[in-house]
């Protein structure tokens, strides 16, 4: 066999491997810089109902549970190697005003708040609400990672020159309800909670966001992951905790209200002027006739645990996930 035979032979076997491959080949797997986490822990029999989009009202009034009312009295703090660390609003004389019946205590459970190794992971698309403080809440009935508040649906309720006001938890007043969801006001009327709080031990001044990897699969469709910043390094690993546990560097209910966390902001009558507002009968109201009109039912399994993901799992990302580090207001 001459010399070009054996070369024309030899590209033609090197290119049938090569497509071979290409046949064979596995997506590769983009690897983060934490261990993978197992999943939760489910109670016996426990069937898991994946979340969907909020984009819409139809999508929204579909996964909610319940609407109930209550009022914040208490914030804790935990933490959990998968539910990660949470803050627990507490709310007291709750009342369910449509879906499935609450209990008159009703504890949730946001991603958020100090960890045991003396960082505070703070996500910023998640509400953060005020102490002292009636709210309207919509409360999944599907499963979750971040936080089971229906699209950051929980209006503060305020009385301001006679009338009833619900805000927000980035201060837009509601001033009806649409094929998206909530209306809202086209200015803030109030600050968002939070926004002048001031520092507490070293946990407020070691305050830190979830790196990208955390987020990366998006476990909760109803949350745009965070992404943008750089990497920081694993911490070292913790001794073993049993879920919710208690964290013995988190602050006091008394230290919280010294430094403003959860600090009830100011409502400006002016920025309410001429404003249709909508009070909380109104709202009820209006979103029982868009569920009527979207023949879904408001209701079915209340979901107050995050069994759904463990927090920051998932050792691989979906090629060519729209990242960003923030989302657009749903309010």
């Amino acid at each position: 066999m001459d010399r070009c035979k054996i070369l024309a032979f030899a590209s033609i076997f090197t290119v049938a491997i090569l497509l071979s491959a290409c046949k064979t080949a596995q997506p590769v797997s983009v690897a983060t810089l934490e261990p993978e986490r197992p999943e939760p822990v489910l109670p016996a029999g426990y069937q898991k109902l994946a979340p969907a989009p909020v984009d819409s009202s139809q999508q929204m009034l579909a996964q909610t549970a319940t609407i109930f009312r209550g009022l914040l009295k208490e914030v804790r703090f935990t933490y959990d190697e998968c539910a990660g660390p949470r803050t627990h609003y507490v709310f007291s004389d709750a009342a369910t005003l449509a879906g499935t019946q609450v209990q008159s205590q009703v504890t949730v459970k946001v991603l958020g708040g100090p960890t045991p190794y003396g960082t505070w992971i703070r996500v910023s698309e998640l509400p953060k609400l005020a102490l002292n403080s009636e709210y309207v809440v919509f409360l999944r009935n599907t499963d979750w990672t971040f936080s089971p508040i229906v699209g950051n649906l929980a209006f503060r309720r305020e009385a301001v020159a006679g009338r009833e006001v619900l805000i927000n938890p980035a201060g837009y007043a509601v001033t009806g309800w649409g094929p998206g969801g909530p209306l809202l006001s086209a200015n803030p009327v109030s600050e968002a909670v939070g926004g002048q709080r001031r520092g507490y031990r070293e946990a407020e001044a070691s305050q830190q966001t979830p790196h990208a990897s955390s987020f990366l699969t998006n476990p909760d469709p109803t949350i745009r992951p965070a992404s943008g910043s750089p990497p920081a390094p694993a911490p070292a690993p913790a001794p073993a905790r049993t879920e919710d546990s208690a964290i013995a560097r988190a602050p006091s209910l008394a230290e919280i209200r010294k430094s403003e966390l959860f600090e009830r902001p100011a409502v400006s009558a002016a920025a309410l002027h001429n404003i249709p507002v909508f009070s909380a009968e109104s709202l009820v109201a209006a979103v029982r006739a868009a569920a009527e009109s979207a023949r879904v039912d408001i209701g079915g399994r209340l979901t107050l645990n995050p069994y759904w993901r463990c927090w920051s799992s998932t050792p691989t990302a979906k090629p060519g996930l729209n990242v960003r580090s923030t989302v657009r207001r749903r309010p």
